[in-house]
């Protein structure tokens, strides 16, 4: 069942109606979790649609119904095995920090311990069949490589930023927000892509407990048949629902990842004006920074209110981290994790960061450039804008602490 390109943006239950008619299911789960996609797609329909081209639609269009495909599947899988309900996520460790704060690397360095799982992107494309059940197929793996390289084929600066996905395809690590909450159609990458203030509304404002909900059946979901490890986790997304994050894992360790804000800012504005190019066009330099405008805006707002949820829930759940102690020193920072988090960090996963880091230099796929002042950045006006952050954790525009004690 194919949409019409051509007309108005295809509505939620359109989108829901074609996910059924290609799999021949109907069951989505809770209809809380449809709350994102209701909000994305009036924000798509409402504030991007007319201006993206034809091939840029169709993009979104495949991508929303795949997801929805992806949801029957679990829950058809869930009703077939009941085993998955059963799983048991305990005491996770999950990388809170912002984007570009150096998250990535650190979820990575983590999730090298041999005891650890961590969820790879052909996992979150082609969840079904559970693994329990077999090893993929070759098939299934090059269905979602080639469904992750269709999606960025419009935009393939964003492989320079993500050189992992040219390291490891669809085997690369996957994130919390844009691999799996993107299921529930809640994930500020979804924002970057297509949304609009709408959207973005709905990202700061809702209450999102359903949508964590299904990030939880999800784990459970890959956890039948991985053995029963401890997850190391991912997610920038995470700063904006913290309070529900730690409801629905009340035992976890959420470590925040701090960068100096000159970098981190300015990196997160070029990538995000690198996604705007998903409308189909070129993306020139007002359109850059009036992005870059908006993606510090929606960082502060984000950061604000992680800070207001950590006031709330205390401090026994988080462990701070600074990007540039990990840089420094990598294996004796994610051993001061372990140390915090009242685990014991192995020889065999050091000498596996060891080896990692031997094999990925940082500029391997071409160096990330970006200043801050293509965007507009003036630090005077940044820190005063982040004066908050700044005055209770000391990161701000040019200063950068260490955090290690």
């Amino acid at each position: 069942m194919a949409a019409d390109l051509s007309g108005p943006c295809p509505a939620a239950d359109a989108l829901c109606t074609m996910a059924a008619a290609n799999t021949g299911l109907d069951d989505f789960g809770d209809p809380g979790r449809n709350a994102g996609l209701v909000a994305l797609v009036d924000s798509i329909a409402q504030e991007s649609w007319d201006g993206m081209t034809r091939p840029a639609r169709a993009v979104v269009v495949d991508y929303l119904v795949h997801q929805l495909e992806s949801r029957l599947r679990i829950m058809a899988d869930r009703k077939a095995y009941p085993e998955i309900a059963a799983q048991q996520v305990t005491a996770p460790l999950i990388v809170v920090g912002p984007p570009r704060s150096g998250s990535t690397l650190l979820h990575t360095l983590l999730s090298l311990d041999p005891e650890a799982m961590a969820p790879e992107h052909w996992m979150c494309r082609e969840p079904s069949p559970p693994l329990a059940l077999g090893a993929p197929t070759q098939d299934r793996l090059e269905r979602a490589e080639k469904r992750m390289m269709d999606l960025f084929g419009l935009i393939p600066d964003v492989f320079v930023t993500h050189p992992y996905m040219i390291e490891e395809g669809s085997g690369a690590l996957a994130e919390c927000g844009s691999d799996i909450l993107s299921l529930a159609f809640t994930a500020q990458q979804l924002w970057c892509f297509w949304g609009g203030d709408r959207y973005r509304r709905y990202l700061l404002e809702a209450d999102h407990t359903a949508a964590l909900g299904l990030h939880h059946d999800f784990l459970q979901h890959l956890q039948w048949g991985m053995g029963g490890r401890r997850w190391a986790l991912k997610g920038s997304d995470h700063m904006l629902w913290m309070s529900e994050l730690a409801a629905c894992y009340p035992d976890a360790r959420l470590i925040w990842t701090h960068r100096d804000l000159s970098q981190q800012l300015a990196s997160l504005a070029s990538v995000q004006s690198i996604l705007l190019g998903l409308h189909g066009h070129p993306v020139g330099p007002e359109r850059r920074r009036a992005q870059g405008r908006k993606a510090i805006d929606l960082q502060h707002a984000s950061v604000i209110k992680a800070m207001r949820s950590r006031e709330l829930l205390g401090e026994s759940q988080f462990i701070d981290v600074s990007y540039h102690d990990v840089m420094a020193d990598h294996v004796g920072t994610v051993e001061w994790i372990y140390d915090r988090a009242g685990l014991a960090m192995s020889g065999a996963h050091a000498d596996a960061i060891r080896g990692w880091l031997a094999d990925h230099p940082q500029t391997k796929h071409g160096a990330h450039r970006h200043t801050p002042e293509e965007f507009g950045m003036n630090g005077e006006d940044i820190n005063a804008l982040f004066a908050p952050y700044t005055e209770r954790f000391g990161f701000g525009f040019g200063i950068r602490p260490t955090l290690r004690a």
